[in-house]
């Protein structure tokens, strides 16, 4: 086990650690909730910073990391449905997406075929971490910027929902192809 995938694994394990602040009745919430959602984001690109750097990258981790960004995001979503900051049809048609894909891409491992995240995969989830964060943090603020940041958070969900479901498409059909 090498350190990129201890730090992906410390990322799993900081999910369910930072659901259960989100979704219990804790004074700042908010603020313990979107410290930890932003450190293990950011333990994203250390983990796949330090594979690269040192020569760390493995099928573990390239496996494990997508499926790290999945559990971190998608329990951000649903938490976020649950505490009634965003509406469930986002939440269905991105973890739709999500499991189409993991499931896809453990089709591919069954033939052999190691697919890591794609470039636009990336950016889908770069522009996730972010809607979400903003929508996890827009509440502390006072009136009215917590209007405006919750906008900019919902419109950047909306933004990372097309790059979610473009990215599956091109995900699916890019392995269609070279695959056939």
């Amino acid at each position: 086990m090498n350190l990129a995938n201890i730090i992906t694994i410390i990322r799993i394990i900081l999910v369910p650690i930072f659901l259960v602040i989100l979704l219990t009745k804790l004074e700042n919430k908010e603020i313990v909730a979107f410290s930890i959602f932003v450190i293990a984001s950011i333990s994203d690109v250390l983990d796949g910073y330090i594979a690269r750097k040192y020569n760390q990258i493995t099928n573990l981790g390239k496996l494990l990391d997508p499926l790290a960004d999945k559990f971190l995001t998608i329990g951000a979503l649903i938490a976020l449905f649950l505490i009634g900051t965003i509406e469930a049809w986002i939440v269905v048609l991105i973890l739709i997406r999500e499991v189409f894909i993991t499931i896809f891409r453990y089709y591919l491992l069954s033939k052999s075929i190691i697919s890591p995240a794609s470039f636009m995969g990336k950016i889908k989830t770069f522009f996730q971490i972010i809607s979400i964060a903003t929508l996890l943090i827009y509440s502390v603020f006072p009136k009215p910027y917590d209007d405006y940041f919750y906008k900019v958070g919902l419109n950047l969900l909306y933004f990372a929902l097309f790059l979610t479901i473009y990215s599956g498409l091109e995900y699916i059909i890019k392995h269609s192809i070279t695959k056939n």
